[in-house]
């Protein structure tokens, strides 16, 4: 990776930002730190894309507006990588979900995933599905969201992906450290897969874990423009390797008659 800088999100001390900064230290890339409401100097840089976002999705996101980018579909159960769910999967209206299902947003980041129960009693919820259930519910009742039947998963893994190969992988479940891990073959066809799409991006994730029934599953993917870092999965040069990767392609696809954006001045975190 040669010629290209960074714009760190300033005044935030999330992972991703951390290892970002201590790459760009030792690998002497250039890097600067920006509020989202002053991104807005880097937009030449952001829209050639040799200065690559790195912060919270708000920060990206701004970073795209400015850079004429539209924010890339949801990713999360790719077309070509539906035969590894192992389990139903529809798209409902908010509105519409009632009973005990696991429930996803389909706009990227608007919630994480949770197991609901409409007519149990939230109060019994933990405090990350106590917001999520407060997310959820606070949508217009027409926004569709993911629905999938609950599954019991004995083990979770993220494996991260650049052209079709698999660069690091880890653990990020709270389970017993004797379950099994995931058919690695059967990941490695999955990012093949994704690969083959000419309109995959072109770094990613693949959450995939292993099911009560022994089989190795699909949990979800992630694109690269909004990707977090789990500690141990790859190298620091690689996860920047990914997220240059994949900046550059988005802005290399944007339509340069596009009208650019100022960034929100007051967004949430």
């Amino acid at each position: 990776m040669t010629n290209f800088s960074i714009v760190r999100q300033a005044g935030t001390s999330h992972t991703e930002e951390r290892v970002v900064m201590q790459y760009a230290m030792t690998a002497d890339v250039p890097i600067q730190s920006a509020r989202i409401e002053s991104i807005e100097a880097h937009a030449e840089a952001l829209r050639e894309g040799t200065t690559v976002p790195v912060g919270s999705v708000e920060f990206v996101r701004a970073a795209m507006a400015l850079a004429g980018i539209a924010e890339p579909a949801n990713l999360s159960y790719p077309e070509a990588l539906i035969s590894y769910l192992h389990r139903k999967l529809e798209q409902r209206t908010a509105g519409s979900v009632h009973g005990h299902y696991f429930i996803k947003p389909t706009t990227t980041k608007l919630f994480t995933g949770f197991v609901i129960d409409t007519f149990g009693n939230p109060d019994h919820l933990s405090f990350h599905d106590r917001a999520q259930y407060n997310a959820f519910l606070s949508l217009p009742p027409e926004t569709l969201v993911w629905v999938s039947e609950p599954v019991t998963w004995l083990s979770e893994f993220r494996y991260y992906v650049v052209d079709g190969k698999v660069c690091g992988k880890g653990r990020y479940d709270d389970g017993p450290d004797n379950m099994p891990d995931p058919d690695e073959i059967k990941v490695e066809k999955m990012a093949a897969l994704m690969a083959r799409d000419p309109n995959a991006p072109a770094a990613f994730s693949i959450d995939a874990g292993v099911l009560d029934s022994g089989e190795t599953a699909l949990v979800e993917c992630n694109d690269a423009w909004s990707l977090g870092y789990y500690k141990g999965t790859l190298s620091h040069r690689d996860y920047v390797t990914m997220l240059c990767r994949r900046w550059k392609q988005l802005a290399g696809n944007r339509n340069p008659r596009a009208k650019v954006s100022r960034a929100k001045s007051n967004p949430s975190e």
